[in-house]
């Protein structure tokens, strides 16, 4: 399986990026699947479930109508891919719709699906998965640096960063697979990693971010893919991307081998280990 992993959509805004038109020479199929860190948006207003005539019977804001709209037709696109699109929930995704969504379980953690595109999943926080042979961990959520801004219930949700019980509930589920992943999928990157990724953007100090230090610490991954900071940077040595507008592709086939034992430590302990010395300018 071949999964394409992107960053923010936020909604019709820049659904356009999982277009397979823009990114594949072929045409998607049932061994593909699309992956977005973060503000998915889909639903995002309170109003997007709402049929559009209802909305205009109503008198609602044309913003409202208009959004309907497009939930109505994307989500009939999204229907319509042959494979699944995966995804992890950011600070700008409407909590309180997924928060009242059944669950189940998928590929070994639990999942929620959207009603109108069965195959758009949501990766809750804290689930551990293995997809075609593959393990992935995946921790949704961050904080609004502009939620003064926001109207909660509207365009902003306090549960936006995970609770305690979600963080104990991540920790748990490594514990159980021996602190080892494949691939971590994250809205945030570790707070420790801000001012090597970002040098010229101010302190944000993020509750989500400090708690991913501790992943970031404590677990052995092969990589780590996040979104939130709507910029595409790339340092390997560090083990983590952040996802915006570039795609990154991970073939399934090319993890879960049998001896396959090369597990990636990240900076951090290899500092600590004594492993590699810290560089001064890192790439």
């Amino acid at each position: 399986m071949l999964l394409h992993i992107f960053g923010d959509t936020h909604g019709p805004d820049e659904i356009f990026k999982i277009n397979p038109k823009r990114f594949l020479n072929r045409d998607i199929t049932k061994d593909d699947a699309i992956v977005v860190c973060g503000d998915f948006g889909f639903p995002f207003f309170p109003t997007d479930r709402i049929p559009v005539d209802d909305l205009k019977t109503l008198d609602m804001p044309q913003h409202c109508i208009k959004s309907a709209r497009a939930y109505q037709m994307y989500t009939d696109w999204m229907k319509s891919f042959p494979c699944n699109i995966l995804f992890i929930d950011g600070n700008h995704d409407n909590h309180t719709f997924w928060a009242e969504q059944p669950t189940e379980r998928w590929n070994g953690g639990m999942i929620q699906r959207l009603p109108e595109a069965p195959n758009v999943i949501h990766l809750m926080r804290g689930e551990y998965y293995t997809i075609d042979g593959m393990t992935v961990w995946c921790m949704g959520g961050a904080e609004s640096i502009d939620k003064a801004y926001r109207t909660e219930g509207v365009t902003w949700w306090r549960e936006e960063v995970p609770s305690q019980k979600k963080m104990w509930h991540g920790l748990d589920t490594l514990d159980e697979h021996g602190s080892k992943v494949d691939i971590i999928l994250t809205h945030m990157l570790p707070q420790m990693l801000m001012p090597i990724y970002f040098r010229d953007i101010s302190p944000i100090h993020d509750p989500t971010g400090v708690y991913l230090d501790e992943i970031y610490r404590r677990v052995k991954f092969k990589q780590w893919y996040c979104g939130h900071m709507h910029q595409d940077i790339d340092k390997p040595m560090y083990k983590l991307r952040v996802l915006y507008n570039q795609i990154a592709e991970i073939n399934t086939d090319d993890f879960g081998k049998e001896g396959d034992n090369q597990w990636a430590t990240s900076m951090w302990q290899e500092m600590c280990m004594g492993t590699t010395k810290a560089s001064s300018n890192p790439s």
